[in-house]
């Protein structure tokens, strides 16, 4: 007898071919059979009837590690009840091991507080164990953080490393490898050195190369350095032969947005060239960031104690500003999502800015955008995370639909059962990137087919990242299933209201066993720890 069979559903397997009619049959954790079962018994069947059954979708691009709340929030339904079943993180340069230091955790606080959990593992394999023993409603993965290893060898100092530095850096990534990570992750945005940092790079794109890993690259600049340094970013993927992958694509500001074909045509040209390159795009025109970034490279240069120190000098203030003039911010769709100056005591005065735009807190305080935004930085010690309703829907379009992207959220989980205890706007994304791809890219626009659409959000990522075993449904598979009306899924998760579930995904299952249940969640926890290679 089976565990369960799926009986009547339309199979979109992930391949990306057409979509069929079959059963599916699960036993333990495994897909066991696909075809004709309509006389087998099961413990529990389920009709599919016009309904699409996909696999489980894979979301590479997730910061529920470092945003902790795949540790506070275990149940992660803001992403079960999009039909994410497997998430990766260790994104952007910032990964939660391994930790050389103890001020290595301090890379997470600008996103959350390290005090909620207990930290206690200091290699790969002892966080993996760590995770392994905790509950976890979905699979989880992790890239190696590179800023997480430069703040934990170079402590607060901020220059490159020296060639015994990068040695050490270079050793802990490898073991970090053979314990299961699977690939390394850049922050280049965040690695504040003016410098060529060249050097370092090629070294860390070549070990990976070496292990048959992932690089995942968050670009040094979205606005007017965009192309430069993409094409840094690809120089290394042509000179070392590793896979490369560019975290969410985009280019910000409407003084740039022109920049975007010409970013594609140069990822075309160099895919065509035999450069492993490939990228992730989130469905919306909007972006959520840190404030910091919009400031001009130069008054990055050094990390945030410098950063302040500039924002505090007359002259340096000055120039500053004149240098955000030119970016022709349109400050009526930037807001405030998170922002803090420290103690809970202050965390009323803090919510008065949260939700608000920085042209109306520019008009409450009498002032310009830019100073508002300078103020903002100094009062909150650069911890002010903002949307930023400047991205251009064209690209975006264009993203989705190219043959090298993928669909990830560059969001976490969230249970809505706790959103007390948050006093930020998470971004929508967190809660409705999936069903917002499949309901206004697909179904409305139709930039894809369905079953295009499946294949880049399950096998595609999965390939990429070399994740065995999921992202298709094929006998022999782990049973991570999504069942859902194509109908009726869709997003509602706004910008002013982001916690919010997504509607239309009946049923969620994670290594045979449901996580979602009639549309109802099923606290089963059987979520596993992914490792590179098993």
């Amino acid at each position: 007898m089976y565990d369960l069979i799926i009986k009547n559903g339309t199979i979109i397997d992930g391949t990306g071919k057409e979509a069929y009619k079959a059963d599916i049959c699960v036993l333990d954790d495994k897909i066991v059979g696909i075809g004709s079962f309509q006389y087998e018994l099961a413990k529990t069947e389920i009709d599919a009837t016009d309904l699409i059954v996909a696999p489980g979708f894979i979301d590479v691009l997730n910061h529920s590690d470092t945003y902790l709340t795949l540790f506070t929030m275990p149940s992660q339904e803001s992403l079960l009840t999009q039909g994410v079943t497997t998430i990766i993180g260790g994104n952007c340069g910032y990964s939660l091991a391994p930790l050389v230091s103890s001020n290595a955790m301090e890379t997470v606080q600008k996103w959350a507080n390290p005090d909620q959990i207990n930290v206690d593992w200091l290699k790969m394999s002892e966080f993996l164990d760590c995770l392994s023993a905790k509950k976890m409603s979905l699979n989880f993965g992790t890239l190696v953080g590179f800023n997480t290893l430069i703040k934990g060898v170079l402590k607060n100092e901020h220059r490159s490393p020296t060639e015994t530095e990068k040695e050490i850096m270079g050793n802990l990534f490898k073991q970090a490898l053979e314990d299961g990570a699977f690939g390394l992750s850049m922050g280049l945005a965040y690695w504040h050195l003016r410098e060529d940092t060249g050097d370092s790079l090629d070294y860390f794109f070549k070990i990976t190369a070496e292990k048959d890993a992932i690089v995942s690259v968050h670009l040094k600049d979205e606005w007017d350095k965009f192309l430069d340094s993409l094409t840094v970013v690809l120089d290394k993927a042509k000179t070392t032969n590793a896979k490369t992958h560019i975290s969410h694509l985009k280019v910000i500001g409407k003084k740039f947005w022109g920049n975007f074909d010409k970013a594609i045509k140069e990822l075309e040209k160099n895919h065509q060239d035999g450069a492993k390159i490939s990228f992730d795009v989130f469905p919306y025109a909007s972006s959520s960031l840190e404030l910091y970034l919009l400031l001009p490279a130069w008054a990055k240069d050094g990390g945030n104690a410098k950063t302040l120190d500039r924002l505090k000098d007359p002259f340096d203030r000055k120039q500053i500003l004149k240098d955000l003039k030119t970016q022709e911010i349109d400050f009526d769709k930037i807001t405030i999502a998170s922002f803090s100056t420290g103690p809970l005591e202050n965390a009323k005065q803090n919510m008065l800015f949260v939700g608000k735009t920085i042209s109306e807190i520019a008009k409450d305080w009498q002032t310009t955008g830019e100073e508002a935004i300078l103020d903002l930085l100094s009062a909150s010690k650069l911890n002010a995370i903002v949307f930023a309703n400047l991205l251009d829907e064209a690209n975006v379009k264009t993203a989705i639909a190219h043959p090298l992207s993928v669909i990830a959220s560059a969001g976490a989980g969230y249970d809505l059962s706790k959103i007390n205890s948050i006093s930020d706007l998470p971004h929508p994304k967190s809660f409705g990137a999936f069903p917002r791809f499949l309901r206004k890219y697909i179904k409305e626009n139709s930039l894809l087919s369905l079953e295009q659409a499946i294949e880049k959000i399950t096998s595609k990522p999965a390939k990429l990242f070399g994740i065995k075993n999921r992202g298709l449904i094929q006998k022999g598979n782990f049973a991570d299933l999504v069942i859902f009306d194509p109908g009726e899924i869709t997003d509602k998760a706004t910008f002013k209201n982001p916690y919010q579930y997504s509607a239309g995904i009946k049923e969620v299952l994670v290594n045979g066993r449901f996580a979602l249940h009639e549309g109802k969640f099923v606290k089963s926890f059987s979520g596993k720890v992914l490792k590179h290679g098993e």
